[in-house]
């Protein structure tokens, strides 16, 4: 993990909340935007995004539960636990109004925390969201998630990282997959499969739901992520009033931590186009 820390400290905080949320915040002025990382990961996956938007935003990031630094529920959690875990963070920094990007796992909880918060958030960026999986795909996805919660251990990650990193095979492009290994490699057996296995039945969730975001919405997902697509994306915005989605070729699941330049430009055309 230290690999990816971010040595900035003349414009971050490292913080605790009062239920021990771990969050960090960027640069000082601007309209506030808010990051959440995806299962296995933490809020230092963040750092393109961190070092690109906190000139001109104030940028939170934060460890959702049983990740990174925060530590896990007492309790087996639901996506209400991750709701309000970022709805008490927001409360105890005293923001009322953010635009929230998620990935992946961080994308559920950003739509679901969009649904019920709505008059929050600005704008909403969910980054390789899946939905609406098929029934194979879903039992698959839960079959590990359980395994992972059985036997303590977070199997297959060399497939996982094949996946994520799909054809990416540069010296530079090695050393962020490295990075993300030892993430995987360091994360919390019980944080993750219980966020995987939320993350697995997750899904369907916002089926019938969609049409009550008020905000903009933009869903980016790249090209070659198997399982979270295009077409997965391109069926949310159409579900939404104010919904766009974008597809960045050549990418996989991993397209804002290892491709950071066209993730981010995308962002901020969006973000401008909504001030």
């Amino acid at each position: 993990m230290s690999d990816l820390r971010i040595n900035n400290s003349d414009r971050s905080t490292s913080l605790f909340t009062k239920t021990n949320t771990h969050y960090s915040v960027y640069g000082s002025e601007g309209h506030c935007l808010i990051f959440i990382h995806g299962v296995g990961l933490c809020s230092e996956i963040w750092h393109p995004q961190v070092e690109y938007f906190s000139k001109k935003y104030m940028v939170v990031t934060y460890d959702f539960l049983g990740h990174g630094l925060t530590p896990p529920s007492s309790q087996t959690p639901t996506i209400k636990d991750y709701v309000e875990q970022l709805n008490d963070l927001v409360e105890s920094l005293g923001i009322s109004s953010f635009s929230l990007i998620g990935h992946s796992m961080g994308a559920i909880i950003s739509v679901a925390f969009g649904l019920k918060y709505q008059d929050k958030v600005k704008c909403l960026i969910p980054l390789n969201i899946v939905y609406k999986r098929s029934l194979n795909a879903r039992k698959e996805v839960l079959e590990r998630a359980n395994k992972i919660l059985t036997t303590g251990q977070i199997g297959n990650i060399e497939q996982t990282l094949s996946r994520w990193f799909k054809n990416k095979t540069q010296p530079d492009q090695i050393i962020k997959v490295n990075m993300v290994r030892q993430l995987l490699l360091g994360a919390s057996p019980k944080g993750y499969g219980d966020a995987y296995k939320l993350f697995a039945k997750s899904d369907y969730i916002f089926e019938n739901l969609l049409g009550n975001l008020s905000m903009p919405v933009l869903y980016l997902t790249g090209g070659d992520d198997p399982n979270s697509n295009s077409k997965m994306s391109s069926e949310m915005a159409k579900e939404s009033p104010k919904g766009l989605s974008k597809s960045i070729e050549n990418e996989a699941h991993m397209m804002a931590f290892i491709a950071p330049e066209k993730v981010n430009m995308l962002i901020k055309n969006f973000l401008e186009e909504n001030e």
